[in-house]
């Protein structure tokens, strides 16, 4: 009944996208296993004299090189069925009728879409049924991830009943958010049906910055405790940074992230008067006042050089492109024959062009691996642009150097991953490549 045609122009591109990108990562996945293998054969003060300048490089040593070398390929190992199930599914999901079969169903239960109470409720109901499959193949893997592998090597301080809650939270909070803004969307599809693209990109927009003034007001303290960060050295001299730059923030604020887990990391968040400053507990456990404050110096070297503004001023008119490109496609009634949608026909595309706008997505996620080295190519360069911030803010580069090593160890991060790996996957810059650009013009 629901026949998918596998000689169709957007099947075939689905296919290949899909099992492209599935092998791509497959190869540069072992690439970076073997790159791994070979440096836990040799002695790593001799590959890498120069990391072992600086004091907190003495935290690779030899047992502390076979951690990393075992928990990445914990990972890795674990990561490859993973990889195999998702990629099956994706394809099964696609190939065997499934999304017209659930298309059906929401029919059966919320009745034609011909206004939009009958529209919205028939997409809400496609996007979770939709969604099934992918959530609960997730699972499992998840859990192992979280009670073996994070467990063994010491991370995880996860109890189960804390991790039920966290994912019952999460999938509540993504119902309600989802449902919110297909409220919009929804309403801009039916009424503006010839223009759509251009105002579901403008509500998009909207809904990202209003989700950076919600999410560390009201979604964040769901899950972690956030208490001020109390009075002494290290506050001084953030407050001193901060006084220093110019930039205002509504506190400074300790997550206690060490409920759950052992790894480390500080943000800021915020927009407007939510704007604050966030420090893992762990972090401040881990590193001197000195190299947390060149951390921070690091972070405020992003707003100094507005990265955010202009990567959100980059980015803005590639996501018209693209939604553009998606409300073409969702008006092609090849696209929903392909996927076997025959009967969007019979009723006409104008009421039906969230499916359209569903299957441009999955098609667009098939082949986005393709821009993906431009878009971390970007953000490596934003990243050795704060370090040289925070080298002039705090006047070395030193404690900015032994507090990445630090956190290079303490997460068990590869020390030296492949380079076409990194290249491809890294948002960040390597640990080596960072200290050498701040070695050469800090």
């Amino acid at each position: 009944m629901y026949t998918v045609d596998i000689t169709n122009i957007f099947i075939l591109i689905f296919i290949f996208g899909t099992v492209f990108s599935f092998l791509l990562h497959h190869f540069l996945a072992f690439l970076n296993y073997t790159s791994r293998k070979k440096l836990s054969r040799q002695p790593v003060t001799e590959l890498l004299p120069e990391l072992f300048k600086y004091p907190a490089a003495q935290a690779f040593d030899t047992e502390k090189l076979g951690k990393i070398t075992c928990y990445k390929n914990a990972l890795y190992h674990s990561w490859i069925p993973s990889s195999i199930v998702s990629v099956t599914v994706t394809l099964a999901l696609a190939l065997t009728g499934f999304y017209p079969w659930i298309f059906d169903l929401t029919l059966n239960l919320t009745g034609n879409p011909r206004n939009f109470t009958s529209t919205y409720s028939a997409f809400f109901l496609f996007y979770v049924f939709a969604g099934l499959p992918g959530f609960f193949i997730t699972l499992p893997f998840n859990l192992y991830t979280e009670f073996k592998i994070e467990k063994k090597f010491e991370f995880s301080n996860m109890t189960f009943s804390l991790w039920l809650k966290d994912l019952c939270k999460s999938q509540i909070i993504s119902l309600v958010v989802s449902a919110l803004l297909l409220i919009p969307v929804t309403a801009v599809l039916i009424f503006f049906p010839h223009n759509w693209w251009i105002l579901v990109s403008v509500i998009l927009f909207v809904f990202i910055l209003a989700a950076q003034i919600v999410y560390p007001l009201v979604i964040a303290p769901l899950f972690n405790k956030f208490s001020p960060l109390e009075d002494g050295e290290l506050k001084e001299a953030i407050t001193a940074l901060m006084e220093k730059t110019g930039f205002k923030a509504s506190g400074v604020y300790v997550m206690d992230a060490s409920k759950r887990s052992g790894h480390s990391n500080a943000y800021f968040t915020g927009f407007g008067k939510s704007k604050r400053i966030v420090l893992f507990d762990t972090l401040i456990q881990q590193l001197t006042t000195e190299e947390l404050t060149a951390v921070l110096a690091h972070e405020l070297g992003h707003y100094a050089r507005h990265h955010i503004l202009k990567r959100f001023l980059l980015t803005a008119p590639v996501e018209f492109v693209l939604m553009y490109c998606l409300f073409r496609l969702a008006n092609l009634p090849l696209l929903y024959e392909g996927f076997g949608f025959y009967q969007i026909q019979i009723m006409g595309l104008q009421s039906m062009e969230f499916i359209g706008l569903f299957l441009a997505m999955i098609l667009f996620e098939a082949v986005q691996e393709i821009i993906s080295p431009l878009v971390n190519f970007g953000s490596r360069r934003d990243e050795y642009q704060a370090d040289f911030f925070a080298v002039n803010l705090t006047g070395t580069s030193e404690h900015l150097i032994n507090a990445l090593i630090k956190l290079n160890s303490e997460n068990l991060s590869d020390l030296m991953p492949s380079k076409i790996y990194a290249f491809w996957n890294y948002s960040h810059p390597t640990l080596l490549e960072r200290i050498r650009h701040l070695q050469k013009n800090g």
